[in-house]
C-alpha cells in the first residue's frame, strides 16, 4: 500500500461529504511497571495501531476507525463514514476491530526492561523507611506516540512523542488511624531523562506526607486566609477555572465565563496562560491531534479574559482560529476541546513576604483531589500537605483539610502573586477520554476563603 497516494485519495473522497475532513494514523506502545507491596506486580507491554478518519460538515462531526490498515477495510470504514455523514447521523462511531492489543505479563527481561525495573524497585523500598507503613503501590508508565496527520487542508504531519510518568502511594497506620501520601513526577520525556531527576524523591515525599498526617492537629474550620504554594500544583486552575475556558464548554451554556471575553474575571494581578510549546512538560506537543501547530495562548491577562481555548470545530463555529487545543486520547476517539499546560503566570511578590503578610491561616504544600462545577464555579478541594500560619510563620501541620469556595469569586480577590511557578502532572478526563496535562501556579494569597476542618 503507498500510504502517501492512498491516503490522499481517500481525503479526495472524504472532502466530497464536508466542510473539513482528516485522517489520523497512530502506532503507539505502552509499557508499565507495578510494584505492590514490596513487590514486582506486574509488568505489561501493550501495542496499539489504527486510523482514525473525520467529517466535519454543518458544524457536526462524524467519525469512524479502523484497527486494521488491510485496504479493503479502510475503504468500507470510510464508505460507511460517508454515509453517516451523507444521512447526518453524527451520534454513531463506526468501527472495524480485526485484531488485539499485544499485552503480555510474562515477555522475556531483556536488559533494559531490568535495569527499569531494578531502578523502580529501589524507588519503591524507599517508601518501607518506617514501621509505620501498611501499603505502597509505586508506578511507572512509559507511552511512545508515533502520528501522521493528513487533512483536507493540504496538511501532512508527523511526530513521535515520548511520555514518562513515575508515581508512590503511601499509606502509613499509627493508632488504627490510617492517612494517606501521593507524589508524581513526569513529562514528555524518555526514561533516561526522568533519570536526570531526584526520582527517589517521588517515594520519600510521598512517606513524608502519610506520617505526617498521622500526628498532624486537625485543619481549623472557618472562613480564613489560605496561601497555596507554588508546590501546591495548578489543581485549582486547572479544574476551577480551566475547564470553564474550553470553548465546547463556555459557549453552550456550561461554564461560569460564557460571553465574557474582554470583561473583568480576575484580580489584575492574575494572567492565565495555555502552553504547548514547554520543553520537555506532560501536556506538550508539536503540533495537536487535529495537525494544528502547538500555541501558547493567553486566556486571561491583568484580570481581563481575552480568549478562550479552540479545537477546530469549534473555531469553525466561532470564526475564529484553532488555538491548538484539539486533543484525543487515541484513533478510536473525535478530538475535543481539551487544556495542555495551563498555568498562573509568575508575579512580582516574594513567596516569604506573602506568607509574613498572613496574620492567621492555611499554608497548601500540595493539593488533592476535588470536584468542580463548571456553570457556576463552585469547587471543593482536599489538601494533601497543609500547615498553619500563625503570626506570619508557617508552624505545625494540619491534615484533612478541604477548600471550598467559587473559582470566579477567588480568581477577583488574590492580592498577592508569588515570582515563583511550579508545575504539576496528570491525566486529564473528559467526555470518556484521558490526555496528558501538565499545570502550574506561582505562590498565592486568597484573603478569605472556607475551610473545611474540625
Amino acid at each position: 500500500m503507498s500510504g502517501r497516494s492512498f491516503f490522499y485519495d481517500i481525503i479526495e473522497k472524504l472532502n466530497k461529504y464536508g466542510d473539513y475532513v482528516d485522517i489520523y494514523i497512530e502506532n503507539s506502545s505502552y509499557n508499565s511497571i507495578v510494584f505492590e507491596n514490596g513487590k514486582l506486580d506486574r509488568f505489561e507491554k501493550v501495542k496499539d495501531s489504527g486510523v482514525g478518519f473525520r467529517i466535519i460538515k454543518d458544524y457536526k462531526t462524524y467519525y469512524a476507525y479502523s484497527t486494521s490498515f488491510d485496504i479493503k477495510d479502510l475503504q468500507e470504514c470510510v464508505d460507511i463514514l460517508c454515509g453517516l455523514a451523507k444521512n447526518k447521523k453524527d451520534d454513531k462511531v463506526f468501527s472495524i476491530e480485526k485484531k488485539e492489543s499485544f499485552d503480555s505479563n510474562n515477555q522475556i527481561l531483556n536488559h533494559e526492561l531490568k535495569d527499569k525495573i531494578e531502578k523502580i524497585n529501589y524507588v519503591d523500598s524507599l517508601a518501607w523507611g518506617s514501621n509505620f507503613t501498611k501499603q505502597v503501590t509505586t508506578v511507572f508508565k512509559e507511552t511512545n506516540k508515533n502520528i501522521r496527520i493528513i487533512t483536507s487542508e493540504g496538511d501532512d504531519l508527523t511526530q513521535n512523542l515520548d511520555y514518562t510518568t513515575l508515581f508512590c502511594t503511601v499509606v502509613c497506620e499509627k493508632n488504627n488511624l490510617l492517612q494517606t501520601g501521593y507524589e508524581s513526577i513526569g513529562g514528555l520525556y524518555t526514561f533516561d531523562k526522568m533519570l536526570e531527576e531526584n526520582i527517589e524523591m517521588v517515594s520519600k515525599n510521598a512517606l513524608k506526607r502519610a506520617l505526617q498526617n498521622l500526628d498532624a492537629d486537625y485543619a481549623p474550620a472557618g472562613e480564613m486566609c489560605v496561601v497555596l504554594s507554588s508546590s501546591a500544583g495548578g489543581t485549582m486552575i486547572h479544574e476551577a477555572v480551566g475547564h470553564g475556558l474550553e470553548a465546547d464548554l463556555a459557549t453552550n451554556g456550561l461554564s461560569v465565563y460564557q460571553n465574557k471575553v474582554g470583561e473583568k474575571v480576575a484580580s489584575e494581578k492574575i494572567t492565565v496562560i495555555d502552553d504547548a510549546t514547554l520543553d520537555g512538560k506532560r501536556g506538550s506537543f508539536y503540533f495537536d491531534d487535529e495537525g494544528v501547530k502547538a500555541q501558547r495562548t493567553v486566556l486571561i491577562e491583568n484580570g481581563i479574559l481575552k480568549s478562550y481555548m479552540f479545537d477546530r470545530l469549534y473555531a469553525m463555529k466561532n470564526d475564529v482560529k484553532s488555538t491548538g487545543n484539539g486533543r484525543r486520547q487515541s484513533y478510536r476517539y473525535k478530538p475535543i476541546v481539551r487544556m495542555t499546560n495551563t498555568f498562573i503566570a509568575s508575579g512580582n511578590d516574594k513567596p516569604e513576604d506573602i506568607i509574613k503578610s498572613v496574620d492567621f491561616g492555611i499554608y497548601v504544600v500540595k493539593m488533592g483531589g476535588g470536584q468542580v462545577n463548571t456553570v457556576n464555579g463552585d469547587f471543593v478541594f482536599e489538601v494533601n500537605e497543609g500547615y498553619l500560619i500563625e503570626k506570619g510563620r508557617v508552624t505545625k501541620p494540619i491534615k484533612n483539610a478541604t477548600l471550598i469556595g467559587n473559582g470566579p469569586k477567588i480568581m477577583m480577590e488574590i492580592d498577592m502573586v508569588g515570582d515563583d511557578l511550579g508545575f504539576g502532572i496528570g491525566t486529564c478526563g473528559k467526555d470518556g477520554q484521558g490526555v496528558p496535562v501538565s499545570d502550574a501556579q506561582p505562590t498565592i494569597r486568597i484573603p478569605k476563603i472556607t475551610v473545611g476542618g474540625k
